[in-house]
């Protein structure tokens, strides 16, 4: 093959197959970002904090230390703060 057919070969190649990459190209980047949008939209969960009867009962001691429930009700309003 002489330099002239090869440059030819190569005109024909770029246009040819150029066009067809940047298809895939395109689409793929298409979809990508479909997937990245889908994602980014999804509805958020209503935040459930917790409430009294969620405190433990009294069965453990430590449960009934009025620092340990301020420590509970601190942690959940925090928390609760963060997610709304």
């Amino acid at each position: 093959m002489n330099t002239k057919q090869e440059e030819a070969l190569r005109e024909y190649l770029k246009e040819a197959i150029t066009p067809l990459i940047e298809q895939v190209l395109v689409k793929k980047l298409g979809q990508a970002m479909s997937f990245a949008a889908s994602e980014l939209v999804q509805p958020q969960r209503t935040w459930v904090g917790l409430e009294k009867s969620d405190m433990p009962d009294g069965a453990d001691p430590l449960f009934d230390d009025p620092k340990f429930i301020a420590g509970m009700v601190y942690a959940a309003n925090k928390l609760m703060e963060k997610n709304t």
